[in-house]
């Protein structure tokens, strides 16, 4: 087995004067090795979780590998602010980089998350030694699951972030040794141990108080919200990009928007598991889909750390072989099974929609008798998260989780298809529009997929909200965006949706009064579906033909 030298805390210096610092993985030998970068807000120390990509086994398989803390992170110099910098300190960090002893001059970028988007404002600058990318598990804007989504804001993925961050930017500002820094991280303490309790219970929204009580970094402040904006980034990105992401991963929709886009211009492939947020396993939630859906035997055959050492040594290096695999490899859950396409959104999808009946079934034949049913939806009595694809603590809190208590209350609106009779494939985008009437001046509303398993569990497989705004009393045509997913649906199984007002604390509760962002006054909100008639409320399933079925069964 090949050897790795280590060098730690190696200064990289950046235009301003500020140092930042990164550990480089050397193979054994004089080179000339490409260059692979991660660079990460999370502490370059702590890398198998964040990085997916083990910097010993690639520095085995022919890359140096260098992994940097951002500015103002663990080792690195300089004030946090989450995005604002990463465009010119990736940009200074690529020109270090290809200039390393035994470099090629090739570089590379990977991570997640985070980490993905750092590497969507370095390529966008153009360096000519940047080769190619994996930005995946990343978001594409702020409002599509990263500070927001739907109008709503993801309350608890950026209260649990800002405090998690918090303990290293409180290190930072105080000095390891001053009793400043032991009174601030009591007090973070005493916040981290109010998650998901009071901490999430805190109003006003608008102001966030936890953040704002002890100056925690946001993700929702107007710098940083700019700043990670993926589109102006990659609009100049020239580069080749391959794009990791998971069916319930918090970030899914713009993970895969953003391959979309790249593949307009760009080489560009496309792979999605059945994973969430960094967990890249089979068993998600309450359900394993397969020994195949790990991320460490795709298909039987190779890692997702194989796969992306694979692409990336065919950019890096000269001796690149002709490409002949399809750009796009997505994990069909329920049918377990990967599955190489050419496009996404497939084309031979087939949008049908599904109507949801006042006696509670959800069929493909709509009702021509008007109707509705109502609920109320008290914001101080809100439907509980569980599962699906978020990203918030306590963790695990993504994936498949058994929907029955949710589904018990009486604020939850639960439709079921017939037990189907052959199988149904859906694979691509989900969406719903509700004939919706609120007597407020605001609410949400939340939709919600689920298989149903033959002993009556309720599984969930994606789902989404929208925030409406308007005349109380008012009936609405409200277009919700339930994400991407493939699910095979099963024979014996049904097809369910929710629907609701709440999912907390993934999202904040709206408090259903024109000024409760700002001021936490709330009430509470009676709400109508109307179904049939000229006011229908339905579900729009993309479903990819499969052999045997000749129309989905309702």
């Amino acid at each position: 087995m090949t050897n790795v030298n280590i060098e730690y805390d190696v200064p990289v210096p950046m235009r301003d004067g500020v140092v930042l610092r990164a550990d480089i993985y050397r193979p054994e030998g004089d080179g000339p090795w490409p260059v692979i970068v991660a660079r990460t807000p999370y502490d370059k120390s702590y890398v198998p979780e964040l990085l997916f990509l083990d910097p010993w086994l690639a520095a085995r398989r022919g890359f140096i590998a260098v992994i940097q803390d951002v500015r103002g992170r663990s080792s690195s110099e300089g004030e946090f602010e989450p995005f604002v910098a990463e465009g010119p300190d990736g940009e200074d960090t690529i020109s270090w980089a290809a200039c390393l002893p035994g470099a090629s001059g090739a570089v590379g970028m990977w991570g997640l998350s985070y980490l993905g988007n750092v590497q969507w404002q370095a390529a966008g600058r153009q360096h000519p030694a940047l080769r190619a990318i994996v930005p995946s598990f990343t978001f594409r804007g702020t409002d599509d699951g990263l500070a927001a989504r739907g109008g709503a804001n993801e309350l608890g993925l950026v209260r649990s972030w800002g405090v998690y961050m918090g303990f290293d930017q409180a290190i930072h500002r105080h000095g390891r040794d001053s009793n400043e820094l032991e009174k601030h991280i009591r007090m973070l303490a005493e916040v981290a141990d109010g998650i998901p309790g009071p901490t999430y219970l805190e109003l006003p929204t608008a102001t966030d108080p936890v953040i704002a009580r002890y100056d925690l970094p946001s993700l929702a402040n107007p710098a940083s919200r700019a700043a990670a904006e993926v589109p102006p980034h990659q609009a100049k990105v020239t580069v080749p990009s391959l794009h990791i992401g998971g069916w319930y991963d918090v970030f899914i929709q713009g993970t895969i928007d953003n391959y979309c886009v790249a593949a307009e211009n760009t080489p560009a492939r496309l792979v999605v598991g059945p994973w969430s947020h960094t967990q890249m396993t089979s068993l998600q939630g309450d359900i394993n889909f397969g020994f195949a859906g790990n991320g460490s035997a795709i298909d039987y055959s190779t890692s997702i750390a194989g796969l992306t050492f694979d692409w990336l040594h065919s950019w890096l290096t000269a001796s690149r072989a002709p490409d002949d695999e399809l750009p796009v490899k997505i994990y069909v859950m329920g049918a377990n099974e990967w599955r190489s396409e050419a496009e996404w959104p497939l084309s031979r999808a087939i949008e049908t929609s599904w109507f949801l009946r006042v006696d509670g079934a959800l069929t493909t034949e709509a009702d021509i008798t008007a109707s509705s049913v109502p609920f109320s939806y008290d914001p101080q009595d809100p439907v509980p998260s569980v599962g699906g694809a978020s990203l918030i603590d306590p963790s695990p809190s993504a994936g498949a989780f058994d929907q029955r208590q949710v589904e018990e209350r009486d604020d939850v609106l639960v439709f079921t298809s017939d037990v189907l009779t052959d199988d149904v494939e859906v694979t691509g985008r989900v969406s719903a529009t509700l004939s919706a009437e609120t007597d407020g001046p605001t609410t949400d509303w939340v939709v919600r997929l689920c298989d149903v398993h033959p002993n009556g569990r309720s599984y969930i497989v994606t789902d989404g909200i929208t925030r409406v705004h308007g005349k109380a009393g008012e009936t609405k045509s409200v277009q919700v965006d339930l994400w991407s997913t493939s699910m095979l649906f099963k024979k014996g199984h049904r097809i369910r949706v929710q629907v609701t007002s709440s999912c907390f604390p993934r999202w904040d509760r709206n408090l259903n009064t024109a000024d409760g962002l700002e001021t936490g006054a709330m009430r509470v909100a009676n709400q109508v579906i109307h179904i049939g008639g000229d006011s229908q409320s339905f579900l729009t399933l993309p479903i990819v033909p499969t052999p045997g079925l000749v129309e989905p069964q309702g």
